[in-house]
């Protein structure tokens, strides 16, 4: 099982991962460093084996403002 970060604007693949741990986290930064890209950011995760994507999931996340 693989991610690929993609930017949802155009469709480019900005990045590849195996570990889903380093991902999220990839994911974490680039929204501390640019909010307004990682807002138009995507994980995809699939399958190495068949070659084919397997799942599709726009993340959000909420946090307190207190």
């Amino acid at each position: 099982m693989g991610f690929l970060l993609v930017d949802e604007r155009d469709g480019r693949v900005l990045a590849h991962f195996l570990d889903p741990v380093e991902a999220f986290r990839a994911l974490d930064e680039l929204e501390q460093a640019d909010p307004d890209l990682a807002s138009a950011l995507s994980l995809v995760s699939f399958n190495e084996r068949r070659s084919s994507l397997v799942e599709a999931e726009t993340t959000t996340r909420l946090r307190s403002l207190t």
